[in-house]
């Protein structure tokens, strides 16, 4: 309950601590949410978030100076640190590529005084967010109302196409961490042929060779999705236009004012629940799968009957598709929430 008061509403979003200077307990941990302009630097005590802070993400010098002063502010080190943010990690380092900047362990272990310190990738922490959910957490498209316990698979269309997985085995959760948004997407129908063969001409170093095959992501996000409009204008005859905003598309789209921003998003709608459901084919989430982020919570028109159909359209697998559990997650700092349940399992997976 107290995660939830700390996030609700935002209020405690850059205020100062309730505690004064060094009265927070000793095994006190901070996590962060670390995006290419802002960073939310979380506190956590006895497992749940206390406090919650926004700084402007910035150079590497002023985010680990963020860091420093929240160390210094509350007056003892953290037990544990886990930074959580877009890019590849690799040899206790992540390349923050929305903040074009690089942030080891190492680096963070200095900032804060803390003996372990960890660097997650984005949708590691999103698959970790999901680890705790409950039935209030979520909104039901298919299923049980109570996520069961069970691998589960997390995608997030955002400003790219993130895909995350939690394996169940013996009794806890694994992260199992990809690139889902760099698989392959082709047409599914043949009018729209013509819409994948003008994407190239848009971005023909996002196809697979000379194949049809375009990168999820291209299509699937708030990035791709303004190539889609594009893509779906050439094919239509229409004028290239200049590029347009993911939100004013799908703004268009729902309140029927755009024939071309319409039939893109019936396409983002249509590719996103197949791929979704080929995904859950592969990985087979007892424990449900879930959308996360801002465009499925803002845009929840998208994911009704033409997402579930494309979702459970698998030939011989329809079947299987129709009984898994599908839901929108409606957590708030989910990226917070997954790298304090990251945390948490780490610190128990190592001795004190």
């Amino acid at each position: 309950m107290a995660l939830k008061s700390a996030l609700s509403g935002g209020q405690s979003v850059s205020q100062p601590l309730a505690q004064p200077f060094g009265a927070v307990h000793e095994h006190w941990n901070l996590v962060a949410d670390i995006g290419g302009t802002n960073t939310r630097l979380g506190v956590v005590t006895n497992g749940e978030l206390a406090d919650l802070r926004k700084h402007p993400t910035g150079t590497l010098e002023d985010l680990l100076e963020a860091f420093h002063d929240l160390r210094d502010e509350i007056g003892t080190n953290p037990q544990a640190v886990v930074a959580a943010g877009a890019g590849p990690v690799r040899d206790g380092t992540i390349q923050l590529t929305n903040a074009n900047l690089d942030l080891s362990e190492t680096e963070l272990a200095k900032a804060t005084g803390a003996e372990r310190t960890f660097v997650i990738n984005d949708f590691t922490a999103a698959a970790w967010s999901v680890a705790e959910v409950t039935r209030s957490d979520v909104a039901v498209l298919q299923g049980q109302a109570t996520p069961p316990a069970g691998t589960r698979l997390v995608v997030g269309p955002g400003t790219g196409l993130g895909v995350g997985a939690l394996l169940f085995s013996e009794g806890r959760y694994h992260t199992v961490s990809g690139e889902g948004g760099h698989v392959g997407l082709y047409p599914r129908h043949r009018d729209e042929v013509d819409i994948f063969e003008a994407a190239r001409r848009i971005a023909p170093g996002c196809f697979f060779g000379d194949s049809l095959a375009l990168e999820a992501e291209m299509f699937l996000s708030g990035t791709g999705l303004p190539i889609l409009y594009q893509a779906v204008e050439l094919a239509s005859g229409h004028a290239r236009t200049q590029a347009r905003s993911a939100k004013d598309i799908l703004n268009d789209a729902r309140n029927g004012t755009d024939l071309v921003a319409e039939k893109a998003a019936q396409i983002f709608t249509t590719h996103l629940g197949a791929l979704m459901g080929d995904l859950a084919v592969t990985l087979m989430p007892e424990g449900g799968v879930f959308l996360v982020g801002g465009v499925a919570e803002k845009n929840r028109w998208l994911f009704s009957d033409n997402f579930k159909d494309a979702f459970n359209g698998g030939g011989r697998f329809s079947d299987l598709r129709r009984s898994l559990n599908l839901y929108v997650s409606e957590q708030a700092e989910f990226g917070i929430i997954g790298a304090n349940n990251f945390c948490k399992n780490a610190l128990r997976q190592q001795p004190d």
